[in-house]
């Protein structure tokens, strides 16, 4: 239980929230109108990935704030922490998802959370054969940029795990079944971790 709710924990260092992994853009899914709870509130899902490889991700690509005036928009490495994470891990190679190097490298957490044992491995093949399958649609200039399939594919996860939390571990209300509706709709799983512009913590 100790090594879960340490698991829980330190997925603050995974992203910095909607700045981060699940910025919507614009948010023409409306993904923040009406949420009145975060999905940390209403299902625990455990981190995926370890520790030292998230600190040494968002430490080598952090968030920058735009200046003052500048009418510049704030440099978001969402998609370069996902990319740094998923090659850290080794599940991600030649610009492709490896779902079995994923689940290789989730092996551990998935022991200790058995609630989630059946569900982690159907989520991520799905969402690998998502993403490799609509890379050769993304726009990317050259290999040395970061892959944004990695950040869909973190998102596609979390967000297939919390659409099938386990009932155990569900929180029954109305906003958490709204927040299941949003992603759906196709609204990014950390994009709907905060509430009232500030992000929450897990409890």
């Amino acid at each position: 239980m100790d090594r879960f709710v340490a698991l829980v924990g330190a997925i603050l260092l995974l992203v910095t929230t909607e700045q981060v992994m699940g910025h919507p853009g614009n948010d023409s899914l409306g993904c923040h109108n009406g949420t009145k709870a975060t999905v940390d509130e209403c299902c625990d899902i455990p981190i995926l990935a370890d520790k030292p490889i998230m600190e040494k991700c968002k430490s080598e690509h952090p968030f920058k704030m735009p200046k003052k005036g500048s009418g510049e928009q704030g440099h978001n490495p969402g998609a370069c922490i996902a990319d740094c994470i998923m090659k850290g891990m080794g599940a991600l190679k030649d610009r492709k998802i490896e779902a079995a190097s994923f689940m290789k490298a989730v092996a551990p957490v998935v022991k200790a959370n058995p609630a989630f044992a059946k569900l982690i491995e159907g989520a991520v093949q799905t969402c690998a054969d998502r993403a490799n399958m609509d890379s050769g649609f993304t726009l990317v200039k050259d290999k040395n940029e970061c892959n944004p399939d990695a950040k869909h594919f973190i998102n596609c996860v979390y967000g297939t795990l919390f659409e099938k939390c386990p009932t155990n571990l569900w929180t029954k209300k109305d906003e958490c079944t709204l927040l299941k509706d949003k992603i759906k709709k196709g609204c990014p799983y950390f994009a709907l971790r905060k509430r009232h512009g500030r992000r929450m913590r897990p409890t």
